[in-house]
């Protein structure tokens, strides 16, 4: 008899956006208010800007839920302040503790010179940069010094291997940012560009967000990752009986 077929895919995927920070706070507000301010204003870098308060609550009262898919074997989160704060709120509510890697390949987006930049500033300091954005478009535009959305995908594709590789069979939770989480969907989702966009546009993933990928049947392969949950907020409510049911 043959053997049965071990997968080489984790049996579940967790890929979180961090939980509200002070850039997610101050950008937010400034939109809304139709601030003409040029910059963000915070006195750090990108990757020092911590959670808020209630970015730090939201985060706890989510690892609490995140029982209901664990146990994690491990948990891989961005190296930025604002994912490891959310990473050790998470943690603080498990009941198994998976070991934390600090993974590189999951850090935010890089900006270079419109890092901290509002659309306003964007405009009025680099108008050319803003008119060759418009040409090349949202997905392929590489400010200088910065990323392209395409380039993102490359090192998350980097990262898929090291799932394949390390983690068959196990639960593997991700703690990261918002264009990385659309490059998971863009790579295990095979989106295309405009797809990919209109999410960015219409559906970004929230704060403190969930998407959950299971071992399945998909699109005719077998022991496919198969998306159950996308933009799933486990802080504002309590387990349901049909969640814990399919998980």
């Amino acid at each position: 008899m043959a053997e049965p077929s071990v997968s080489k895919w984790p049996s579940l995927l967790a890929v979180m956006r961090h939980a509200e920070s002070l850039a997610t706070e101050r950008r937010k507000h400034l939109e809304e208010s139709r601030s003409q301010e040029i910059h963000l204003g915070l006195p750090m870098r990108d990757v020092d800007v911590p959670l808020t308060p209630e970015g730090r609550e939201h985060a706890r009262l989510t690892g609490r839920r995140l029982g209901e898919f664990g146990p994690f074997d491990v948990l891989y989160a961005s190296p930025y302040r604002r994912t490891v704060e959310t990473a050790e709120q998470v943690l603080g509510e498990l009941h198994h503790r998976p070991l934390l890697v600090k993974e590189e390949r999951l850090r935010e987006k890089e900006w270079g010179v419109l890092e901290g930049l509002t659309k306003q500033g964007i405009r009025a300091r680099y108008p050319d940069e803003e008119a060759r954005r418009r040409h090349v478009g949202k997905y392929y535009y590489r400010p200088p010094g910065g990323e392209s959305y395409a380039d993102v995908n490359l090192r998350v594709h980097s990262f898929i291997g090291t799932l394949v590789r390390e983690h068959p069979g196990q639960r593997v939770l991700l703690i990261t940012h918002q264009v990385v989480v659309l490059a998971f969907r863009k790579l295990l989702e095979r989106m295309e560009e405009d797809t990919v966009l209109a999410l960015d546009r219409q559906d970004e993933a929230r704060p403190a967000s969930l998407l959950i990928y299971e071992l399945g049947r998909r699109d005719g392969r077998n022991e496919s990752l198969v998306p159950t949950h996308w933009n799933l907020i486990l802080y504002d409510r309590e387990p349901s009986a049909s969640e814990s049911k399919t998980h």
